[in-house]
């Protein structure tokens, strides 16, 4: 992260936490702490010291309303992020916050939101039969790669000539279309036996299984009750095996994120205006 203030960023990212939070408060809508921060909250009661970054899980069908919600009741500096609200490509949301600055490599010249943000993944049910999953999974790379293509904000004379179709079509009818393929794709995670959080289109691994998300606990985070999974050690120990032990200093690393540009006193259009 080089020069960045890691504790600024953190708290700049709970603020966004704490928005995501009264929202499904407020419409009741079930989420939990995901990843290395649910795993932060059991082993710190809060950050992972060296991370850099918050994940929440929410169950597919409250995830759409949290969506819902978020679009009619956030307000600036909170902006609700996915293929629908912005030109990004990825299946899951963000919530950004304005007034901040964070360009991951290969983004610098993207034309869209690039404050700090919080991920929202939903959990998506996954099939058992591996014929069934390498289906889904071929619809959604092929649907994942229009959609990029065609949210590329490239000079027109640097788009390739695939991207230069697409975006001859109007972008609300390849949304449209898009969510109609979301819609066949991705499931309820409660109609299969396993589950997954749908975070890119190389999902579609059995993981977990659907009944460690039945019942909802609360843990500590930063000082804060919020949300997890009742069966958070069955959770912890599939992703991380002895989730208890700390990593040696030399494996100690953030959300992997390959980072150009980090500001957290100063809007990302500013750096746009420069490129």
């Amino acid at each position: 992260m080089g020069d960045v203030d890691l504790r600024k960023l953190q708290l700049t990212e709970l603020d966004i936490l704490l928005e995501i939070d009264r929202i499904c408060k407020k419409h009741d809508i079930r989420y939990f702490l995901d990843a290395g921060t649910l795993l932060g909250a059991v082993r710190h009661k809060g950050f992972i010291p060296w991370d850099d970054d918050i994940d929440i899980l929410m169950p597919l069908s409250e995830y759409k309303r949290f969506c819902r919600a978020a679009k009619k009741e956030m307000r600036e500096p909170y902006f609700l992020q996915n293929f629908n609200t912005d030109r990004t490509h990825r299946w899951f949301s963000k919530v950004r916050k304005s007034g901040t600055t964070f360009i991951e490599k290969g983004y610098e010249r993207q034309n869209m939101h690039q404050g700090v943000w919080v991920d929202v993944f939903p959990l998506i049910g996954v099939p058992e039969d591996e014929k069934k999953r390498s289906e889904l999974i071929r619809r959604a790379r092929g649907t994942q790669k229009i959609l990029k293509k065609r949210m590329e904000t490239l000079p027109w004379r640097e788009l390739s000539v695939y991207s230069k179709l697409l975006h001859c079509i109007p972008l609300g009818l390849v949304r449209l279309w898009v969510n109609l393929v979301y819609a066949v794709v991705f499931r309820e995670y409660s109609e299969y036996p396993c589950c997954d959080a749908l975070w890119g289109s190389k999902t579609f691994v059995p993981r977990f299984r659907r009944e460690w998300f039945a019942e909802t606990c609360e843990v500590e985070f930063e000082g804060h009750m919020l949300p997890a999974m009742k069966a958070w050690d069955a959770y912890l120990t599939k992703v991380y095996g002895d989730y208890m032990t700390p990593p040696p200093p030399e494996k100690r690393g953030g959300g992997c994120h390959e980072v150009a540009i980090v500001d957290l006193d100063r809007d990302y259009t500013e750096y746009r205006r420069q490129t």
